[in-house]
């Protein structure tokens, strides 16, 4: 379901993530690659294609999900833990 439908043109939400929990030593470099560009490349594009709609509303508002896991260690992953901290 895309709550696009259901959002005012003036707020955008990013709630996007996947993870693959693991020993940081263990990741290859596709797994980080993977990790970083869904939970925050897609969520940084999406926000400047939105620009447009939120700028033209005049109180265009956006906001990002992110995770406790970014700001503590709750053994979630590193890759994991750095995409979602790239949030504040």
């Amino acid at each position: 379901m895309c709550l696009c439908w259901f959002l005012p043109p003036w707020l955008q939400v990013n709630n996007v993530g996947t993870n693959i929990r693991k020993p940081t030593v263990d990741y290859t470099s596709e797994e980080f690659t993977h990790i970083m560009s869904t939970n925050f490349e897609s969520a940084y594009h999406n926000a400047q294609l939105a620009h447009p709609l939120l700028k033209a509303s005049g109180k265009g508002n956006v906001i990002f999900v992110s995770s406790v896991a970014g700001v503590v260690a709750i053994r979630s992953g590193t890759p994991y833990a750095a995409s979602k901290g790239t949030f504040p």
